[in-house]
């Protein structure tokens, strides 16, 4: 029994020691002056990084459960699941390869689907269009809003690069801004041939962004972080009695 509780103890503080860290972070994030622009892989890295401790663990043991389950049905109860031979112990093991190989991969594929999308944590939601539009005339950018985007065109130039390109269209690039006032929290999703015009727009965005007077945030992700780290220390202390004081013998 006191393994048992040994075994769970440790288990509760790896998922919560991530979990207590990005909480940390994130309370940071929202009371910086000016606001920061996170890039949108590196904010999902963020969640993952903070759930890495359940994602690690929580798998590997459903497929054990799941495991376990299938060799006491199918060898009929738990003394004879000392025979069960080598051939099973593999499989289990290839179950929980196969688990990480698809985790990582379905990780990529986040990662990679979060790429058009920049985080600005601790702004004023409703100033984030005029900042931006403000930047994109003083860049020279022209631009018009369409379908709830923004659509941003070439830099007009007194004489075209390329004679070839004379009677070429422009490439245009969009971007979608999505507004979160309960949090002070806001995200651009560009796309279109949008590279080079968001590195310009984005280093020049901070400096015309607002803060919020006050954002609330900050203090929950702080007390929520204190509160788990708590938790974790109250664990340590019951894993070391348990440790340490031998069980009572009848």
């Amino acid at each position: 029994m006191d393994q048992t509780l040994i075994l769970i103890g440790s288990g509760c503080l790896v998922c919560l020691m991530p979990v207590a860290v990005y909480l940390l972070y994130l309370s940071h994030l929202n009371s910086r002056t000016p606001p920061t622009l996170v890039p949108g892989p590196w904010d999902f890295t963020a969640v993952l990084l903070g759930l890495a401790g359940f994602l690690l663990l929580s798998g590997p043991l459903f497929l054990t459960l799941v495991n376990s389950v299938w060799r006491s049905y199918a060898f009929g109860n738990w003394a004879e699941l000392r025979f069960v031979s080598r051939t099973e112990a593999i499989a289990g093991s290839l179950m929980a390869v196969g688990y990480l190989i698809i985790l990582g991969a379905v990780i990529a594929l986040l990662v990679r689907a979060r790429r058009p999308v920049t985080a600005i944590y601790n702004v004023v939601p409703e100033g984030v269009e005029a900042a931006l539009v403000g930047i994109l005339e003083e860049l020279g950018y022209p631009w018009q809003r369409a379908n709830g985007f923004i659509e941003i065109g070439t830099k007009k130039l007194s004489e075209p690069a390329d004679p070839t390109d004379r009677f070429a269209p422009p490439p245009t690039a969009t971007v979608r801004l999505d507004r979160f006032p309960s949090t002070s929290h806001a995200t651009l999703r560009w796309g279109g041939a949008s590279a080079g015009i968001r590195r310009e727009v984005e280093a020049q965005l901070p400096r015309l962004l607002l803060p919020p007077a006050s954002n609330p945030v900050a203090g929950w992700m702080f007390t929520a972080a204190v509160s788990v780290m708590v938790i974790m220390l109250l664990w340590v202390v019951v894993l070391i009695f348990i440790a340490v004081v031998p069980a009572p013998t009848r």
